[in-house]
Order: structure tokens, then sequence, then C-alpha cells
């Protein structure tokens, strides 16, 4: 079973397709219902705007997968699952075999219509038994990316109809090939397009832009190298169903309800009665184990209020420190060279599944000036003991030692607030707590650790302070 990943093999036949069944809890639009999911009211707007410009660029409502799938073409199995914002689908592509071919450079201009017609000719007959099986959808391209965004190469695919799914004839030519899938999620939009019309490359490019927005708004994390499309009609019919796609990186859906937590259960202290109240975060016990792995900790019982306490376990964490030349853009630099360590780029290629929280250090003088700053992620338990090496000389792996921390802990702080300030007040608090119970920490360097994704959902941000007995190794 050669299965989907992430990564994209000589032969890149590893891929999904997609369908979705409209399924009704309550009445939709036709809109919605056609399209599987709810639209972001931004991109309504974006359409109309692009409309009066260009009309080509028209957004037109696609055919809903209820009209097409069961019908006289066969589909592969698949299960709706939750979506939690809107913009884009969600669904769960049951295992299942394909028919794939390479779509060839060297074939020019033609080079889509060609693959299509291998699969076409061995679908019909151009196997050993010289079956004609009868055509399915969708039609699935996949094509993978380097990291300038540039194609590296593209296969084609299609579901073997379900008589032929446990036993089927195999193919007469060298350039098609059977290939069994694992289950897969996907993140998909749906779009419609012109009787008797191609598709342009530019509505594909902007679908695929509005997909990958929608799913960073919603805190969902996808393999943005391999992009997809799946097409449910041929450009002669009427009404046509297409789709972008990304094959969901981790699609854990689970309820978490923050009424079941009090403040102080959220916090994880009593909060003093002379701070103002701050917005509730998420409570630690429904993000570490749910939303990703966690660093081991041991929570340390704390009488005092405006603070908790906790020691941060030894452990290897992969850390880059942040290049001020950069400028504004250092944080996300920092991030993205972590991100691509653990996407592959160290010395085994391994793709290590990302933990949470992201911890950031600020180093101060005794002024109080910033000197530099380093970002920092978890490794995983199954990576602690033998970590792969980083290949990026500016990331590298360090080995902490137990830290006894203080911390404060805040929800969503807004999509318009001033994210300094709020981090200055919460460090100015938590530096008053911990003097107030005569707490002994080190002031110069700053801490703060993201466990969700600012802007989405009930959010976890805190404020730490090393203890002033850690041993200043661990930092």
């Amino acid at each position: 079973s050669s299965g989907i990943n992430a990564e994209w093999p000589l032969r890149p036949g590893l891929l999904l397709a997609a369908i979705v069944l409209v399924t009704a809890g309550k009445k939709k639009s036709e809109s919605r219902a056609a399209l599987g999911y709810k639209e972001c009211p931004e991109h309504k707007e974006n359409y109309k705007n692009v409309a009066k410009k260009n009309k080509k660029m028209k957004w037109m409502k696609p055919k809903a997968l209820s009209d097409i799938c069961p019908g006289e073409h066969g589909c592969p199995a698949h299960e709706v699952l939750p979506s939690t914002g809107c913009g884009f689908g969600v669904r769960e592509i049951g295992a299942g075999n394909w028919i794939s071919t390479l779509v060839l450079d060297s074939e020019g201009d033609s080079k889509y219509e060609e693959a299509y017609k291998r699969l076409v000719f061995y679908l019909t007959g151009g196997n050993e038994d010289g079956t004609d099986m009868g055509l399915t959808v969708p039609l699935i391209v996949q094509t993978g990316l380097d990291d300038n965004f540039e194609p590296v190469g593209s296969s084609m695919a299609l579901y073997l109809p379900a008589e032929y799914q446990k036993t089927h004839p195999a193919p007469t030519g060298e350039d098609v090939e059977i290939e069994e899938w694992d289950d897969i999620v996907v993140y998909y939009r749906a779009f419609g397009y012109s009787k008797g019309k191609e598709v342009p490359e530019e509505i594909w490019d902007r679908e695929f832009i509005n997909l990958g927005e929608s799913l960073t708004d919603s805190g969902l994390e996808y393999y943005w190298w391999k992009v997809i499309t799946g097409s449910y009609s041929h450009q002669s019919e009427a009404e046509q169903r297409h789709e972008v796609m990304y094959i969901a990186r981790r699609h854990d859906y689970y309820d978490y309800n923050g009424d079941d937590f009090s403040l102080a259960e959220a916090q994880g202290y009593e909060e003093c009665e002379g701070f103002p109240e701050t917005a509730k975060p998420k409570a630690t016990e429904g993000i570490c184990g749910s939303d990703a792995e966690c660093p081991d900790v041991e929570e340390v019982e704390n009488e005092n209020c405006g603070f908790g306490v906790r020691n941060i376990k030894a452990g290897n964490w992969v850390s880059t420190e942040m290049v001020e030349e950069d400028g504004e853009q250092k944080w996300v630099n920092a991030f993205i060279r972590l991100f691509a360590y653990i996407y592959g780029e160290n010395d085994e290629e391994a793709e290590i599944p990302m933990t949470i929280p992201v911890l950031t250090k600020t180093y101060m003088n005794r002024d109080f000036e910033n000197t530099y700053s380093s970002m920092h992620f978890y490794l995983p338990s199954e990576y602690q003991d033998n970590p792969p090496t980083p290949t990026n000389e500016l990331v590298e792996i360090e080995e902490w030692i137990d830290t006894k921390t203080y911390y404060r802990a805040i929800g969503d702080y807004g999509a318009d607030a001033d994210v300094m300030a709020i981090w200055k007040k919460e460090f100015k608090d938590l530096g008053k707590a911990l003097s107030d119970a005569g707490e002994s920490f080190y002031p110069y360097m700053a801490v703060t650790a993201t466990f969700t994704r600012p802007g989405f959902g009930d959010q976890r941000h805190e404020a730490i302070f090393v203890s002033q007995d850690a041993d200043e190794e661990s930092e």
C-alpha cells in the first residue's frame, strides 16, 4: 500500500479524491447546499468586486455532489466531517484502489489530455481482461511544489469502480498502474464554470489562495506543498463541479466546552482581586493530548493569587535565534525555520508532529532593553532520545533541564488588540504578583507560550518568568 503522505515521491500517486454528500440537519440555502460548507463573507464580497472587472473570473455555483454521487458515475467512499470555520469543507476519503499515471512534461501542451487518455484506455478495455469497467469521478490531479511554490511533477488518477476494488485486471500499458490509497482527510473548496469552456488557471489559483486563507484563519494545518484538483464534470456539461483540495496535516475534531471550567480552573490559579478581569483562557486539559502533545510538566501547588507554578521537565527542544535584520518579519521567519525542520528539513527527512506550545524567549539587559530573542518547539516523545539533526545552520537542538516557572494565562485578545501592550501588561502583573508573594524570579528573560492560534476559537497564551533558583543552563 503506497498510502497518502506529505512527501512527493518519484511516483506521486498517493492522493485522494473528493466527494461530499450534502447532509441536512437544518434547511440550507441552495448555494450552501451545493458547496457543502458555509462561505466566508469576505470571499463573497471579493467575488462581486472581481466579477465587475473581469467576467471571466465570475464565481459560479457548483453542481451539488448529491446530484453526482451516487449516480451513473462511481465515486469513492467518504465521510463528511464537521467544519469549525467558513470557506471550506472537510471530508475523509476511504481507502481504495485507483488507476494512476504521471503527467509527462515531454508531452507538452497536451500532457493532461494524454494522461487522461491513458486512464480512460485502461478503464474502457485496455487491460489484461479487456474489461470495460466504465468511468468514475472525480478526476484527480495532484501537483507537488518546491520551496518556491514551483511545480515539480504531477500525476492524474481515477477511482476504480466498486465491483473492481477487490479484484481488478492488470493494466496492459507501462505508463499506468493500480495504487492503493489509505484513508485521508482533506479540506476543499468547490466552484462551477461555464459550459464548453476550460477553467482558467487564474480561477484555480484564486480558489487555492482562498482555501489556504480560510484554513489559516481557522487554525488548521495542511500540506501546502501538494495541491490537488478534483473535477466531477466534463466541460461540455451545463452544470459543473470542480474542487481544489489540500491534505489535512492533522484534523482531530473534538468538543471543548469552556463552561466546564471555572476561571480559576482554566487559568490554573486563583486571580488576585486587584487585577482587572482578563479573557478566560482555554484550559490546558482541553489542549494537551487533544490539540497536540505538550512537554512533560508538573503543576506545583500554589496558595498565592495571580500566577501558577509548574516545573517543566527536562527534554529536547528545537530552537532558532531570531535574526534582527529580518525586522518585523523576524517572528514569522523564525517560526518558518522551525516549521521547516519538523516538515523534513533534517538529516533524516523525518516528518515530525507539531507540538504545543510555541515558546519565545526575549533576553534583556539591566536597563530592560531587548538584546535578542529565540523561538522553540518541543520535540515529541518519540524523537526525544534521538532527535534528527537540523540541516539549517540557524536551527539547533537544545537539551533543557528541569525548570521551575511562574505563569499568567490569558485567552482571546482580539484581532485589533495591541498585542505587545497586552504582553507587557501581563508580564508587569506577573512580576507584581510574584514580588507580593515573595517569590524570586529572573526578570531579564521574558518567555511567552502560545498554545492556540490567535484569532480562532478558545485560546490560551501565557506570560512566563523562570524561577531565580532555576539553573541558567535551562535558558
